[in-house]
């Protein structure tokens, strides 16, 4: 349940509204689930944060028997609807307003909820189930969706609806589970629009959206560029302190007042004028920002402007640190060569994962690519402000390994820093780690990771304080982890929480059709001028790429260094190459001579799958017809692939590629006229 919200509430209706809510905000970045106080309500141990709807002792327990001690526990803030609240405005000040709920716990909260909305003019009293209406004076009552009294005939109901979540309580979560700041950003202007819409139906100054909605001020402050809102008229309607400190720190009030009273405002004048202006480079009070700017649209029309402000110095600052530590991507999906149907589909899935915010495994035999992946999966992200840092975990010592990854306190070994050194995952924080070769860390490095992928938190080496950190794991292996962990190599749990979206990327085998454009884009980046001639092109399409393409980036810069002709020649192919290419043959005629007719019809199954495109299993291949005919099991076949994989006429891959025909196993089929 790593990353996941819980919503516990009283009722099922309170508890679809608010359930409705949290998915909008926070999935895909993390699950959300919901569960009614009077439901069965499992084990909760692993959830990243829970939330109440009320302050019930009794919903506290529930949820605390529920969650390990560790896990915190929240009382949603929440706030009523304009449009709702504006009924209760009219009513005249003074006036005894009876607030109906389910208890005298909720009841007061709602009327808390109301004098901190400043629509505190009326005497508010809290009723519940055991209240009656004695008193012939009152008038009026407050509801919130159903009555869990019936009130009379007289009494004017104002039914304020269920209650919304207080936008800042969803960006305070969401930043320590991973909602992206752009998401963030996303949401608030959404809901400035709201505001602003309902502000102009209901005829309310944006004086009085202020005081109704003062959470919404409040989380403005939570960002830390600044933003102005403005309307279609250049009038303020929203500002943070940050903005205010930049544009007019000595003004009182400027909500409500033209944007013209601001300093610098011909700055903004583009940005609240017209729609679809661009970032641009100001410079104000000797600082630069780059300055952007969102249009607040509502049902029908244009409601004016959201402009929000980044510090240049303070981008190319973190920009420039990132750059010297190498912790930036530099490679996009743009520089993944090929067209062939495997490698499109890997880049298509790649694309939608980006925007995710789980962790990836990439999987792929070594030289596929899979880090080129990663880099580009991290430019495609939310993240993609935030800094790449990446680590092949096969390349140091355990020990190392743990230094470097969690970092390091004052004199925790002998020859540490003076003064410790944070580890990649702090130095990552709020962008992307890569771990590279991850199957090959040690248990003891496989425990700790997964305390950083379930709790979000690391312990420097020698160190006793918990850090949080907030970065996106991408992994990636060529080791078959689903068999490492039948071996008791890798841990099961630590599988699942990185495989939570997997990737296969194709070796070159299967997307062999792709080869001349990958030769042709590995010679231009040279800057050589050659081709390679027919009979190249033919042995290498023939040959089985084992390194894939980081094997045929180093032939071809072995031909490159030798030719010197306009054309490669298999002269000019490295000895190793050819040599091996003429073993193949040998092992093809022995093959021939060798395989029996049984071996050439499991053969010509795997060709029939492979021209589908689809991989084959043991399973699938003894309940086939062809083989099943013929007397094969699951157990006689388990041997013969071995032995088939050993003279290079098929390929076994991971557990999800199953086994394929090789193209000596195909030359063997046409030898024999089978297919």
């Amino acid at each position: 349940m790593d990353n996941t919200i819980v919503l516990i509430a009283k009722g099922t209706d309170t508890l679809d509204f608010l359930l409705k809510e949290l998915k909008a905000y926070f999935e895909p970045y993390c699950q959300v689930i919901g569960y009614a106080s009077h439901q069965y309500i499992p084990d909760l141990r692993g959830a990243a944060h829970i939330f109440l709807t009320t302050k019930s002792p009794e919903l506290y327990t529930i949820a605390r028997q529920a969650v390990a001690d560790e896990v915190p526990i929240t009382v949603l803030n929440r706030f009523f609807e304009l449009e709702k609240i504006k009924a209760l405005m009219q009513i005249p000040p003074g006036t005894t307003v009876p607030v109906m709920n389910n208890s005298p716990v909720t009841a007061q909260e709602v009327i808390q909820n109301l004098r901190e909305a400043n629509v505190d003019h009326l005497h508010y009293i809290p009723f519940h189930p055991g209240c009656t209406f004695d008193d012939p004076s009152i008038r009026y009552a407050v509801i919130m969706s159903i009555p869990d009294v019936p009130p009379p005939p007289h009494i004017e109901v104002i039914d304020l609806g269920f209650r919304k979540i207080h936008i800042h309580d969803l960006i305070d979560i969401g930043r320590k589970v991973g909602v992206p700041v752009e998401w963030e950003r996303a949401y608030l202007s959404a809901f400035i629009a709201e505001m602003s819409e309902l502000a102009k139906l209901l005829g309310t100054s944006y004086a009085e959206v202020q005081k109704l909605n003062s959470q919404l001020q409040s989380t403005f402050q939570a960002v830390r560029d600044p933003i102005v809102a403005c309307n279609q008229q250049g009038q303020i309607t929203f500002i943070n302190d940050v903005a205010i400190e930049l544009f007019c720190p000595h003004a009182a009030d400027v909500v409500g007042q033209s944007y013209t009273v601001l300093a610098e405002h011909s700055f903004l004048e583009p940005f609240f004028e017209q729609e679809g202006e661009g970032d641009t480079l100001i410079t104000i009070r000797h600082k630069q920002f780059f300055v952007s700017s969102q249009s607040i649209r509502g049902r029908q029309e244009r409601l004016g402007f959201v402009c929000t402000l980044k510090d240049v110095t303070e981008l190319q600052r973190l920009k420039t640190q990132l750059v010297q530590r190498g912790h930036t991507a530099t490679y996009s999906f743009a520089d993944i060569k090929g067209k062939s149907a495997p490698i499109q589909k890997a880049i298509d899935v790649s694309k939608k994962m980006a925007k995710n915010n789980q962790t990836i495994l990439l999987l792929g035999e070594n030289g596929t690519g899979k880090e080129l992946f990663a880099h580009a999966i991290h430019q495609h992200s939310l993240r993609n402000n935030g800094p790449f840092v990446a680590i092949n975990c096969a390349s140091l010592p355990e020990n190392l390994l743990e230094s470097e990854l969690f970092g390091y306190e004052d004199g925790a070994f002998t020859g540490a820093r003076k003064g410790g050194k944070p580890g990649l995952f702090e130095q990552a924080d709020g962008g992307t780690i890569f771990l590279d070769e991850v199957g090959d860390i040690s248990p003891a490095i496989q425990v700790k990771l997964l305390r950083v992928l379930q709790e979000k938190q690391v312990i420097r080496v020698g160190g006793t304080s918990v850090l949080s950190v907030d970065c996106r794991v991408i992994a990636a292996t060529n080791r078959d982890l689903e068999q490492a962990i039948e071996q008791g190599q890798f841990r099961e749990d630590l599988f699942y929480r990185l495989a939570v979206l997997p990737i296969e990327i194709p070796s070159l085998r299967e997307r062999i059709s792709d080869l001349p454009l990958l030769i042709e884009d590995h010679l231009q980046s040279k800057g050589i001028r050659k081709s390679c001639s027919p009979e190249v092109m033919e042995l290498l399409y023939s040959h089985d790429w084992r390194g894939n393409i980081r094997e045929l980036k180093n032939v071809l810069d072995y031909a490159i260094a030798v030719c010197e002709k306009p054309a490669i020649t298999i002269e000019d192919l490295p000895k190793r190459f050819t040599d091996r290419l003429a073993q193949k043959a040998m092992a093809a005629s022995s093959a021939f001579c060798a395989t029996d007719d049984r071996d050439v019809d499991l053969l010509l199954c795997l060709y029939q799958y492979s021209v589908t495109g689809k991989p084959v299993g043991r399973y699938q291949l003894a309940h086939s017809p062809a083989l099943r005919s013929t007397g094969w099991t699951e157990s006689s076949l388990r041997g013969k692939l071995k032995q088939l994989e050993e003279r290079g006429l098929v390929r076994s891959g991971t557990t999800r590629q199953g086994t394929s025909i090789t193209r000596d196993g195909i030359e063997l089929l046409r030898s024999l006229s089978r297919i």
